[in-house]
Order: C-alpha cells, then structure tokens, then sequence
C-alpha cells in the first residue's frame, strides 16, 4: 500500500539548473532533427504521429488539464482540419503551406461558436455535450458526400519535398509536423506558466473566486476551448499530410478517447507530459497487436482505469519522482522555485487532494492562491 501511496502523490516539477534544462532542451532539439535522416521511412512515419498527437495533445491538455473543462469532441475539429486540407489541395489546388494556418483560423472560429453555449455547461454535462459532437462526426462526414467523398474518402498527393532540400517526403513531412509540435510547445507552455496559466488554474479549482476577483470565467474558458480546436484543426492538417488520406471512418470515437488517454497517461496538466501521452498512443497499441489483434482495442480502456486509480499524475509524475532526487544535487543556478504544473492547490482533476510542501514547510494547498486582476 505504501507504494500505491506513492505513485498516487503529486511531484513538483524538477528543480533544474539553468544550464541543465538548457542543454537538455538543445540535445532533444538536435536528436529530433537528426532521427528522420538515419531512419526508415515506416519510423519516420510512427514519429510523425506522435508529433500530431503532440500537436492535439498540448491544446487538449490546456482545455482539461488546465482549465478543467473536459472534451470527448476534438476528434471533431480534427477531422474538420483534415478535410479541409484535402478538399482544398485535392479540388482547389490550394497551396498546402497555407493549409496550417488556414485550418487553425476556421476551427477557432467554430471552436468559439460551439464553446459559447457549450462551456456554460460543466462537468459530466460538458463531457456528454462533446461526446455528442465526437458521435455524429463519421455521419457527418457521410451526409455530405458531395464534399466529402463520403465512404471513399479522399487520397491526397500534397507536402511534396522541395527539390532544393534533397529530402525524401517522409523526411520533409516530418520536418512539418516538428516545426508545427516546436512552435505549439513553446506557446502552450507560456500560456501554462504565464499569469494566463494562473487565471486558468483559478477557474478550475476556485471559479466562483476568480469570478468576483475580476477574472472573466466564461469568456477565458471560450478562448481556450477556440484555441484547442484550433490546434486540433492544424494537427488534422498534419494527420492529411502524413496518412496521405482522409476517411471517416478515422474521426469516430475511438479517436476521441485517444486523445483523453493521451493527457491522462502524459499528465493532465503537465507541457512535457503530453509528448510522453502521444508516444503511449502510437507505440503502445502497435506493440499490444503484435502479442494479440484483440489485445490492442481494450488499451486505451485499461490505460484510462490503471492511470486514474493507480498513477493519477501521468507518466511525468514518474519521471520527477524517479529523477528528482539526481537533478536537485547537481549544482548551478536556478529559477525561482514554482509549484508543480499540473497539481492542484485545492484539487486534483482526476486524483486525490494533496499538498505540495513550501519553502516554508507549509502545505501549498494552505491557502488560497492570489488570482490575478484582469
């Protein structure tokens, strides 16, 4: 039982030095550029999801993990995303660089239409609402067949390498996705960290608070709810350009409960637990059907169980409790100390309430956090 108590304690983020986390960050930086360049094109492909998983996961994590607001209906604006890719490039010869920023526009605008109605709603009501959107998008898909191809999808030929680059499409492919996942990450992390971050961690756990506080709850939690359709819009961009095909068949509910799986398995509210989130999605069904075709469809279920109830902190908790000790005895310079991303200072989203210890040895969950004025 001691170990299950363990597993199931919030960690604070690692206490880096400043030239640590640097040369970290630059090493992952220079080992992803050089992987596609020494690998087959099949491993090129397996990266290059996980990269769009990335993409999807960031802006999910920040909407459930951050602001507590849970959606089974990102499968939604990912497929949107994805067929307008392939319609554009397919049937009106668009050029696909402008695709990305194209998706990211139209499915912040739907994404905000649908949030507005959509996130006065809370809870298991909110869940139910975007399981609705989840179900109805393979019919959807097939209604408008004129559009769509309806069954027979749409095959698409765009993300061609350029000559100039000598790079084979796999290669180039995956260099989108990269630059896509890159600039994602560091965006989300600033929101996450910055005083945005902190009116989103507000809301969650003390929304009736923050609200007479100033800070405007149902017009913060539209903007995010809009900003992670939007990234789920790019990642279905990517999704086109990697699987050179769009069918509806890949947008239904399966693939709304990847993505949950995905930040709860990384850590819900934790940047760098989304990238181990999507390595667990792509990598982990794969292996399962390799030992037994049936085995891979229960994963995502027996994932979602064994996370909530016995590491409900993700992958990352792991990762700071395993290396937290190493990282905290190598001198240099450090940043202010922050609390743990992701963990609650009242509550957890899918875990039991518990305290961070301060510098003062006062739990952080002692009292209620300063919310910022807008």
């Amino acid at each position: 039982m001691r170990i299950l108590e363990q597993l199931r304690r919030p960690r604070a983020e690692l206490d880096a030095p400043v030239w640590l986390s640097r040369a970290t960050v630059i090493l992952i930086v220079l080992v992803a550029a050089v992987a596609p360049l020494v690998s087959a094109p099949y491993v090129n492909f397996d990266r290059s999801m996980v990269l769009v998983y990335v993409v999807v996961g960031l802006g999910l994590n920040l909407l459930t993990g951050n602001t507590g607001q849970i959606s089974l209906g990102h499968g939604f604006f990912f497929a949107l995303g994805a067929y307008l890719s392939a319609v554009l490039v397919e049937h009106h010869g668009v050029p696909y660089p402008l695709l990305i920023p194209l998706a990211f526009a139209v499915c912040y605008v739907v994404g905000y239409l649908f949030g507005l109605p959509a996130l006065r709603l809370h809870g298991l009501q909110l869940a139910l609402a975007t399981l609705g959107l989840a179900l109805v998008t393979p019919a959807v898909i097939k209604r408008f067949e004129h559009v769509t191809d309806g069954h027979a999808g749409i095959n698409i030929s765009a993300a061609e390498a350029p000559e100039f680059t000598g790079l084979e499409r796999d290669q180039w492919v995956y260099y989108l996705c990269l630059a896509v996942a890159l600039l994602a990450y560091l965006v989300v992390r600033r929101l996450a960290t910055g005083r945005i971050g902190r009116s989103l961690l507000a809301i969650r756990d003390y929304e009736a608070v923050a609200t007479t506080l100033g800070v405007p709850a149902t017009r913060t939690k539209t903007t995010v709810f809009a900003f992670s359709a939007a990234l789920a819009g790019a990642g279905g961009v990517l999704y086109s350009f990697v699987v050179q095909y769009v069918g509806p068949e890949a947008f239904g509910l399966p693939l709304a409960i990847a993505f949950i799986t995905m930040i709860v398995v990384g850590g819900l509210g934790t940047v760098p637990g989304v990238v181990f989130g999507a390595f667990f999605v792509v990598y982990v069904p794969q292996w399962t059907a390799d030992i037994d075709q049936s085995a891979a469809g229960i994963t995502y279920g027996a994932a979602l169980i064994l996370f909530i109830f016995v590491l409900p902190f993700g992958v990352i908790s792991l990762v700071r409790w395993g290396l937290g000790p190493v990282v905290a005895g190598i001198p240099g310079r450090r940043r202010r100390n922050r609390p743990a991303a992701g963990v609650s200072r009242g509550r957890s989203v899918v875990g039991p309430a518990r305290s961070l210890p301060d510098e003062r040895g006062a739990g952080v969950g002692s009292k209620a956090p300063r919310l910022p004025r807008h």
